[in-house]
């Protein structure tokens, strides 16, 4: 099973993003293991896994690319992929050394609690190919 880490600065606000967050992580949990950290600055929170820093300055991948990315980073479902989404302020690009890669989910910026319930979305539709579903087509 894979296990992803999100780490988020702050809580999303209560609403409709919030509730479609709920909704994908409820749709991923017979895919993945998700853990969440919300934290007050941006920072790596779990030491072992392989951290992802997500930032407009991010590579972008179309989605099955990310896909096979995931399956790679994971190590075939051994480690833990942490997803570190950068405050509402950004993230210098001088810390994007201090993670293993960085993603970024569109050239558009999106306010944070969007950005986080997009990358709910995209994992979910990376577990569905990997699992040869058809959520995605």
């Amino acid at each position: 099973m894979y296990r992803f880490h999100i780490v988020t600065v702050g809580s999303p606000k209560r609403g409709p993003v919030a509730d479609l967050i709920g909704h994908y992580q409820k749709l991923l949990r017979p895919f993945a293991r998700v853990d969440v950290t919300e934290v007050n600055e941006m920072r790596r929170v779990a030491k072992d896994a392989y951290s992802v820093l997500l930032t407009e300055h991010g590579d972008e991948y179309l989605t099955g690319e990310f896909a096979a990315q995931i399956a790679t980073w994971s190590e075939h479902q051994t480690r833990t992929i942490e997803f570190v989404i950068a405050g509402p302020f950004g993230v210098d690009k001088n810390r994007e050394k201090e993670f293993d890669a960085t993603l970024s989910l569109s050239q558009f910026t999106f306010p944070h609690d969007i950005a986080t319930m997009l990358l709910y979305e995209q994992l979910y539709r990376v577990m569905t190919i990997l699992a040869g579903k058809t959520y995605h087509y």
